[in-house]
């Protein structure tokens, strides 16, 4: 029995041995799903962290400190919002260049 990184290529010619290692074949199309899962639920988290701030600015009950945090709570939020949807024009941009 061998180790799994430990394991003794067959194929001498093959600079990676690949044997035993699990392998996919991701086309495009796949990949753009799984990334548009991730960041819609990425975003929907930040969205909701959003709602959640909104929420605790509305019973801050003028107390500045409670204020303060739940406008940083917020611009945060906002922050994540904008970098998701970033990244997700980034990576169709680079997927529609893949096809």
């Amino acid at each position: 029995m061998s180790i799994f990184f430990a394991a003794t290529c067959s194929n001498a010619t093959d600079l990676i041995c690949r044997e035993g290692i699990p392998h996919a074949q991701a086309t495009p199309d796949t990949l753009r799903t799984i990334f548009l899962v991730a960041f819609a639920i990425i975003g929907s988290l930040a969205f909701l962290f959003m709602v959640i701030a909104g929420a605790r600015y509305a019973m801050s009950k003028g107390e500045p400190d409670n204020i303060q945090k739940a406008k940083n709570e917020i611009k945060y939020s906002a922050i994540g919002l904008v970098i998701v949807a970033l990244a997700a024009a980034i990576v169709n941009f680079v997927l529609d260049k893949l096809k």
